[in-house]
């Protein structure tokens, strides 16, 4: 699994990327054969005034092609990170159990047949 690091208005320190990483890591490492990669976007929307504008986006690229995109958008960077960390378990986890769900049949739709023991059901 590639794990990449991209930010914007803001310089990530070597705490929140090892933060990072480990929170990212410990929630998708169960799916590892799975992921391709997971690049990791940090944002502060409206620069250092404040609120609830830390945004982090993980692009989560699976094997066969899928791709997920999970959003967290929170006042403090290791909730968004936390949360997004959460959701994108959530999110793979989905996937993989739709991906590899058997499709049950129905006793109903099974027609019996009778069994003749050498006659015929003339």
């Amino acid at each position: 699994m590639d794990v990449a690091l991209r930010t914007q208005g803001l310089e990530p320190g070597v705490a929140m990327d090892a933060v990072d990483r480990k929170q990212i890591g410990g929630s998708l490492k169960r799916f590892g054969d799975e992921i391709i990669s997971v690049d990791r976007f940090f944002k502060d929307t409206n620069g250092p005034k404040g609120s609830i504008d830390k945004q982090a986006v993980l692009p989560i690229r699976l094997r066969g092609g899928k791709q997920l995109a999970l959003l967290a958008l929170r006042a403090d960077w290791f909730a968004a990170i936390s949360v997004a960390a959460k959701r994108a378990r959530r999110a793979v986890r989905r996937h993989l159990r739709k991906a590899f769900r058997v499709e049950k049949v129905s006793l109903r739709s099974l027609v019996a047949e009778p069994h003749f023991h050498g006659v015929s059901p003339s």
